[in-house]
């Protein structure tokens, strides 16, 4: 079985011009935790998550330590969040590897050991550059779900 008979066709995309608050705007409708950025050509350049965003707003060096908590100020992260709402995508986002993105005729298997070995949830389904459709965790869990009710 090919991704192309699995993968799902209206994934998420910004264009690579937008800004943190764009980023922010979409996250209600985002369906696989994960926004791939384009360029004006509409090719894949970067990858954003939850994650990401979430960075964005967290000083590299906290850790879980409560005594840096208390210091920051219970109003740390709203403040934060307005700091950055100007952020350029491209100052937030990762850039994708090759090997985490997947093409219509890859194997089901192929993409899925790609994900395990990578830690990622959702791969990009590209052609020529561009992002045609979307693999998740969940779209393998629910073709699983169909295999197995097949038989």
């Amino acid at each position: 079985m090919k991704i192309k008979d699995i993968m799902v066709t209206d994934p998420t995309v910004v264009p690579a011009s937008g800004t943190f608050y764009n980023l922010m705007e979409m996250l209600g409708k985002i369906r696989f935790h994960v926004i791939f950025v384009v360029d004006d050509k509409e090719k894949l350049v970067g990858v954003v998550t939850e994650t990401d965003l979430l960075k964005v707003l967290m000083p590299k060096y906290l850790n879980s330590d409560d005594a840096l908590f208390s210091i920051m100020g219970e109003d740390y992260f709203d403040k934060k969040c307005l700091e950055c709402k100007d952020m350029d995508i491209t100052e937030i986002m990762s850039k994708p590897i090759l090997a985490a993105t997947a093409s219509e005729n890859d194997t089901i298997i192929k993409v899925a050991a790609a994900m395990l070995n990578r830690k990622i949830h959702a791969v990009p389904v590209l052609r020529d550059g561009k992002v045609v459709g979307i693999v998740s965790r969940l779209v393998l869990l629910r073709y699983m779900t169909k295999v197995i009710k097949k038989r």
